[in-house]
């Protein structure tokens, strides 16, 4: 992993350093994950990176829609999620790119819906919107995923809805 020292007094003190890939504010942490995962066909994701940007303990969770209209609860820890997923996006190639956000910030915590559109690289094809929920906490001037969950979009439930006014 590379580092960045950080200048300053205090923290060059203290010897701390602050990873390359840090994410200083939120939307960086944001933009940060939608670039790991994305990449064209046959290109290895950054797992390490990936691992890195999640606080010890975080959990995925995806909401998967089913014929009966109710969701199918999916927790992932993060290595579950690199089992699961790096093989599969590597062959197909996959880009999930951000369509719109809303953030709320409260001292070292955000809380981020970020609707998305993910595309596979081999086919050019959009296979599917959604949103993701995603609380971030900020360690040691590091914004970092808490908790990251998500669903697809579907005729009852479209990305618009998550964010109505309630």
């Amino acid at each position: 992993m590379k580092y960045l020292l950080i200048a300053g007094a205090g923290v060059a003190a203290l010897g701390w350093v602050m990873p390359a890939h840090a994410q200083e504010t939120p939307g960086e942490a944001v933009e940060a994950l939608y670039d790991v995962i994305s990449g064209p066909v046959g290109e290895a994701r950054d797992w390490d990176r990936f691992r890195a940007m999640f606080l010890d303990g975080a959990q995925m969770t995806v909401l998967a829609p089913t014929p009966d209209g109710e969701d199918r609860v999916v927790t992932l820890t993060i290595e579950d999620y690199v089992a699961r997923n790096s093989e599969r996006l590597s062959e197909m190639g996959f880009t999930e790119a951000e369509t719109r956000r809303q953030t709320h910030l409260y001292g070292g915590l955000a809380t981020i819906l970020s609707a998305y559109e993910a595309t596979r690289a081999d086919t050019g094809e959009t296979i599917t919107t959604g949103v993701n929920t995603i609380v971030l906490a900020r360690q040691e001037g590091v914004w970092k995923v808490a908790s990251l969950a998500w669903r697809s979009e579907t005729e009852d439930w479209p990305v618009e809805r998550a964010f109505e006014a309630q």
